[in-house]
């Protein structure tokens, strides 16, 4: 038997029941975010071990002892007969190495295990540093807590139009007066109603005939007593010139 695995019973006897050794990724390793991020390890079959038939692997941040999730990797995953799993490295926040992976069975934290610390660049490739440059024990291991990027939504907003309305047509202007626009009474009947936003070139005015203008005509057509002129009537002069004769006669 290895120092290194005598070491490893002695000072962390619940790794003495896992069956599984993580492998990768390990430290340094740096993958982008939506590149293929594969996971490997090593099935230890030395000794009284649990089968891992039903194992768990999640991405994980935070301190050694204050874990974080920030997604699940794979569920229901029969790491016995398997050595290495490939799937996509999400878009995640921070990109720095702060990002592990955690092998659990059977759905319990009992007998889990732990791969190095790695990073998860941007999709550009971009890193950032640690937050934290030790454990809050002082061990010389950066560390940060990190959680998955919601997308942005790329729908534009559209504009609130209630499906009932729609443009009413406007007729042409006919003539142009006072600066006003005037129409014909048919045209009128587009709209009974004048909004004030309108221009003075847009308002429709339709002129109708008052009572004045109709009585109007009718004192026009009424003959005069006094004739064309204003003055007395034709056979007025006629008897006053017949008396003006007589009285130079006599």
């Amino acid at each position: 038997m290895s120092i290194q695995r005598l070491l490893s019973l002695i000072l962390f006897p619940s790794f003495a029941r896992a069956a599984i050794e993580p492998v990768s990724p390990g430290p340094g390793d740096v993958f982008r975010s939506g590149s293929p991020c594969p996971i490997s390890w090593n099935t230890d079959r030395s000794g009284p071990t649990q089968s891992w038939k039903n194992a768990t692997i999640y991405l994980m941040s935070g301190s050694n002892g204050n874990m974080s999730m920030v997604t699940t990797v794979v569920e229901h995953l029969d790491e016995t007969n398997m050595t290495s799993y490939n799937w996509l490295c999400p878009d995640v926040a921070p990109n720095a190495a702060i990002y592990f992976y955690q092998f659990s069975n059977n759905g319990v934290p009992t007998g889990s295990t732990w791969t190095s610390r790695f990073t998860i660049a941007s999709y550009s490739g971009n890193t950032t540093l640690p937050e934290n440059s030790k454990q809050p024990d002082r061990a010389p291991i950066p560390w940060g807590v990190g959680h998955l990027v919601t997308p942005k939504s790329t729908n534009p907003s559209s504009p609130n139009v209630s499906p009932r309305s729609r443009s009413l047509p406007i007729p042409p202007c006919e003539t142009l007066k006072h600066h006003q626009c005037m129409t014909s009474p048919e045209d009128a009947s587009f709209s009974h109603t004048k909004s004030p936003a309108n221009p003075p070139l847009r308002q429709r005015i339709v002129l109708r005939p008052t009572v004045t203008d109709q009585v109007k005509p009718m004192r026009e057509r009424r003959p005069s007593s006094r004739g064309s002129r204003g003055g007395p009537d034709l056979s007025v002069h006629i008897l006053c010139a017949l008396a003006t004769l007589w009285l130079m006669v006599l």
